[in-house]
């Protein structure tokens, strides 16, 4: 079993609980979520997620590597080169600020 070995804190994604990245003995990210969608947004469309159906794809796209979805506010990153957890982090706290 993979041991914690950082985790990193995240800001400007949730109001209500902020998301936060563990890093993993295994080679892995663990990308946990407070609330998904966030807590100040509507939940839209049959699944609720509204806006962010696609999140994990979105993420995979920033991060350069595949992301499993693994649960609502949980994801899963198996194999994180040099880099990873740096564009993940941007991503997450950038996403609510980006252009449409």
């Amino acid at each position: 079993m993979a041991e914690v070995l950082q985790t990193v804190q995240l800001a400007g994604f949730d109001p209500g609980g902020e998301p936060s990245i563990r890093v993993m003995s295994d080679g892995s990210l663990e990308v946990s979520f407070e609330f998904m969608p966030p807590s100040d947004v509507a939940r839209a469309g049959r699944s609720g997620l509204g806006e962010y159906a696609e999140f994990d794809r979105e993420m995979s796209d920033a991060a350069g590597v595949p992301v499993v979805w693994e649960d609502r506010e949980f994801f899963r990153i198996e194999d994180a080169p040099p880099g990873t957890l740096e564009r993940v982090q941007a991503f997450v706290q950038g996403y609510r600020h980006r252009t449409k």
